[in-house]
């Protein structure tokens, strides 16, 4: 049987992930890695996903999840099904029809957006699209988090997931103050489920999903003087969360036939193309008054929490201080909007406008985190 051209996503892997040549063997899918490593996921544990921006990209993963071996070949979910003991035949066929189904959708999906625009013709753009967003803003937030999870899983991390106790518990912490005060006057009794994942890698970022995944990237925990900083950037993120920026920057994107789908309860349904919008998460592509909002809202978290709210401006101030050439093109919320100054400004009027109140210092060893997020031991 001939090999196929594909990858591995594996923590084995320096960066996570690797080109790699996979072959059908006795035991299960091999596939070598372009550094020489041999990856295998057996028989007996493979799940089979199908997607990717293609929506033909092939995902073999083992039990745990912690490998997956990955091609795009047409030939490749047939030589699945056709291997001697693989036993994949039946999720093959599942896989297949799935796409069919999704692609099925997406023409229905078309067709409603044609009605959709219609709709706009004949009612008028702004009115329809204020309805729009007014539906999406009256669902419960488990749609954001069936929309967030789902984007996770499918979104490729930039690297691996950090286990180190000591900087994933100093996360938490951050996150567990901080979300105490979440939700206050905004969603009710309705609560977020905040959900830290700390991905090993150089890269100053951080990004909140629709629900409460929160990514935080090792180079920006490095990069932050004290926790109150990195506390102000968190509680940023957070409040696109509560406030529902993703969802309302989808429903932005694919407009009255997205809300129709979710007002209706078709949340699986727009899932695939739900992981695809939610991307520009990662990147934070809001508005700037999304942006100005999260802002404020983080502050009023920080200063309720106990925290330096000021935390916030001064890591804007020292972005700034290195110079624009110098920001990260992953920090997109702050190098795609340079009006730094009016940023900082604004902070620092707010908490000037707050109540006096004894700060409640983050007991973390905050220069031991920062080692350990370098991977230094």
């Amino acid at each position: 049987m001939s090999d196929f051209t594909g990858g591995v996503f594996s923590e084995r892997i320096d960066g996570g992930r690797a080109g790699a040549t996979i072959t059908l063997a006795p035991e299960g899918i091999v596939a070598f890695a372009s550094d020489g490593q041999r990856f295998t996921v057996r028989w007996g544990e493979c799940q089979l996903e199908m997607g990717g921006a293609s929506g033909r990209m092939v995902f073999c993963r083992n039990a745990d999840r912690t490998l997956t071996i990955f091609c795009e070949d047409k030939r490749f979910p047939q030589a699945l099904a056709q291997a001697r003991g693989s036993g994949l035949n039946e999720q093959v066929e599942q896989m297949l029809v799935l796409r069919q189904a999704r692609g099925r959708q997406g023409r229905g999906l078309l067709t409603l957006g044609l009605v959709a625009l219609g709709l706009l013709l004949v009612g008028g753009y702004y009115g329809v699209m204020a309805g729009a967003r007014a539906a999406l803003k009256a669902l419960p937030p488990s749609v954001d988090r069936t929309l967030g999870d789902h984007a996770f899983t499918a979104m490729e991390k930039e690297g691996p997931e950090l286990r180190d106790p000591v900087v994933v518990d100093a996360i938490e912490t951050i996150v567990e103050r901080l979300g105490k005060h979440a939700n206050a006057g905004r969603q009710g009794d309705a609560a977020f489920d905040f959900r830290v994942h700390v991905i090993q890698a150089d890269v100053l970022n951080a990004f909140a999903l629709p629900g409460g995944q929160i990514v935080v990237f090792t180079g920006l925990i490095a990069a932050c003087d004290d926790p109150n900083e990195l506390a102000g950037v968190i509680a940023h993120e957070m409040a696109h969360v509560t406030l529902r920026h993703g969802i309302e920057r989808i429903g932005q994107s694919m407009g009255l036939a997205l809300a129709v789908n979710l007002v209706l309860g078709n949340v699986e349904g727009i899932a695939t193309a739900g992981v695809e919008l939610l991307r520009f998460a990662t990147q934070n592509k809001y508005s700037r008054e999304q942006e100005a909002s999260a802002d404020a809202e983080g502050v009023r978290m920080m200063h309720a929490a106990g925290l330096d709210p000021r935390g916030l401006s001064r890591f804007f101030a020292r972005l700034k201080a290195e110079g624009q050439g110098r920001v990260p093109k992953a920090l997109e919320w702050i190098s795609t909007h340079p009006d730094h100054d009016a940023r900082i400004a604004a902070v620092d009027q707010q908490v000037d406008g707050l109540a006096a109140k004894p700060l409640e210092p983050l007991e973390l060893e905050w220069a031991e985190v920062r080692r350990r997020s370098r991977g230094e031991r």
